[in-house]
């Protein structure tokens, strides 16, 4: 697959995702924003890219070798819905400005989702409940832990730990571009003392829709206990369509 250079591309355009997973598809943005002076304020930068989605519906599949599992996402305002197989499983997020809720749809009726599952592989592949919702995005207290280069550009590296007890990941990197305040690279690590990574998210394509950039494909690399790659899957999209308005 083709690798991109974000420099490529007009400074005045932003690359839009979907939301949480919109955002891991993230903050594509290349929206105005203040330079960030700490960590707190560069997450910050990431998560405004969720106020900033027309209502739409994106539609794609989960791949793993030749499975697909077909994935859409419905984006209503501070809500964002997932649908797997055909909409055989539904759950939802709920956004506010410092958090956001995971619930899932059971025969119509809306209920807490399960902590127990949110760590849980979707349908035998290497992406779980808890990196289409990339709650790290709102834990508190990052800090900035260095600066590396991913793809030609220059990039913080933010690091944040798990206030949590559900999900797997203890703690988190997140590699963001300097000039775009794009999220360029996620590792997610293990308990200490082992600390060791545990899955990474890279944008490795991506497609234009009208003036916005948005996420075509992302990478997901599951580690083993060597910490070799034991399960690559892809998250691919297809070009998203406005969502119908009832009455229309």
């Amino acid at each position: 697959m083709n690798q991109f250079n974000l420099s490529s591309y007009p400074p005045n355009c932003y690359f839009s995702s979907m939301k949480p997973l919109v955002i891991f598809f993230l903050s594509f943005s290349l929206i105005s924003v203040s330079v960030a002076q700490d960590a707190e304020q560069i997450m910050q930068s990431v998560r405004q890219v969720t106020a900033l989605q027309e209502e739409q519906d994106l539609h794609g599949s989960i791949r793993k070798g030749n499975q697909r599992t077909p994935l859409s996402l419905f984006l209503r305002g501070e809500n964002i819905q997932f649908a797997l197989d055909g909409g055989n499983e539904r759950f939802h997020l709920r956004l506010n400005t410092d958090k956001q809720e995971l619930r899932q749809i059971v025969e119509g009726k809306t209920d807490v989702f399960p902590p127990e599952k949110i760590s849980q592989a979707i349908a035998n592949t290497d992406v779980s409940y808890e990196d289409l919702a990339l709650k790290f995005l709102y834990w508190k207290n990052p800090r900035i832990t260095g600066e590396d280069a991913i793809k030609g550009q220059k990039c913080w590296r933010v690091h944040v730990l798990n206030p949590e007890k559900s999900g797997r990941y203890r703690e988190v990197s997140v590699w963001v571009s300097k000039t775009q305040r794009a999220l360029m690279r996620v590792i997610g690590y293990g308990p200490k003392p082992a600390r060791a990574p545990l899955k990474q998210f890279e944008i490795t394509d991506i497609m234009r829709v009208k003036d916005v950039y948005t996420v075509k494909t992302m990478k997901v690399s599951a580690f083993g206990k060597d910490g070799r790659a034991s399960g690559i899957t892809y998250l691919e999209f297809d070009k998203p369509k406005p969502a119908k308005r009832k009455g229309r």
